[in-house]
């Protein structure tokens, strides 16, 4: 029995020795970018225009790469639209369980020249309420003039980061005076990948010409009237035959009065058309005698 026991002891603490030597395996969250870049340009990049209150966009798989100074990154593109001369601009970036875009925006002129950086540093941390998740966020404004162009991507240096959220239990226990709840403050990733929103507020609206614009036509005039084209027919002149030879002249006569002799008009008039089609002077004018008769 002593025996049983020292063997189950020595199982019992070879089990226990292993698991503290086991390894420990975490998630390593994959930040690289491998896809090649679309465009080291910003005029070969593509433009969103930044029409309406809203827009819910994501930054994904199949975002555009650009080539920036601090690498690639998968980005989004906006404008301005042509009406507007100056736009107010909330840019949020949603904080998910799966992590969170953080955003570095450039802001370009009309020769998609950098103005203006926004960094991650600039961004403020807007704590999550009934209706809406936490989230990065920052306000700025665009214009026409100096800034009609907006570059939203996330360096491989803040990809590599991440940021812990105060719980919203404990915030609710220190607003109310209570005892600090036994709860653990969330961690979130930053990611290449994010879902983000921009909130717009036109602040200037300006006027501007279509590119193609019809003459204008005052309501008061009549509509003109298409004369229409006449088509002149010119009757074809037929060439003048040659004259008939005196052989033909005769034998056509002959024909013509015999027809005529055996009362069959139609061939009469028949032989008197063909030989005047043929140059001959006189068949009408035997046929005419030899009706009279």
């Amino acid at each position: 029995m002593k025996i049983i026991k020292t063997t189950l002891a020595a199982l019992l603490a070879a089990t226990l020795m292993g698991c503290a030597t086991s390894p420990t395996t975490e998630n390593v969250k994959d930040v690289t970018i491998s896809q090649p870049a679309c465009c080291a340009l910003f005029s070969e990049f593509e433009w969103i225009p930044m029409q309406g209150d809203d827009i819910d966009f994501a930054i994904d798989q199949y975002s555009q790469i650009g080539d920036f100074a601090e690498g690639k990154s998968y980005f989004a593109g906006f404008v301005l639209p042509e009406n507007v001369d100056r736009m107010r601009v909330d840019l949020n970036s949603w904080l998910r369980v799966a992590g969170v875009f953080a955003p570095k925006v450039l802001l370009l002129d009309e020769n998609f020249q950098v103005v203006e950086s926004i960094e991650l540093n600039d961004f403020e941390l807007k704590l999550s309420d009934m209706f809406r998740l936490s989230s990065y966020h920052n306000r700025f404004v665009m214009e026409r003039k100096s800034t009609p162009y907006m570059v939203v991507y996330s360096p491989q240096e803040y990809r590599e980061g991440e940021i812990q959220v105060p719980h919203p239990e404990r915030l609710r226990a220190e607003e109310l005076g209570l005892a600090r709840p036994m709860v653990t403050d969330p961690v979130y990733q930053h990611q290449k990948f994010g879902s983000l929103e921009l909130t717009l507020k036109p602040l200037a609206l300006r006027s501007y010409r279509a590119t193609q614009v019809p003459a204008p036509v005052p309501a008061t005039e009549a509509p003109v009237k298409q004369q229409p084209q006449t088509v002149k027919v010119e009757k074809a002149v037929a060439a003048s035959a040659p004259a008939m030879l005196p052989e033909s002249e005769a034998f056509y006569n002959s024909q013509i009065k015999a027809a005529v002799e055996k009362n069959d008009m139609q061939k009469a008039l028949s032989l008197m058309e063909e030989a005047k089609r043929a140059g001959s002077t006189s068949a009408e004018a035997t046929f005419l005698e030899l009706i009279k008769k």
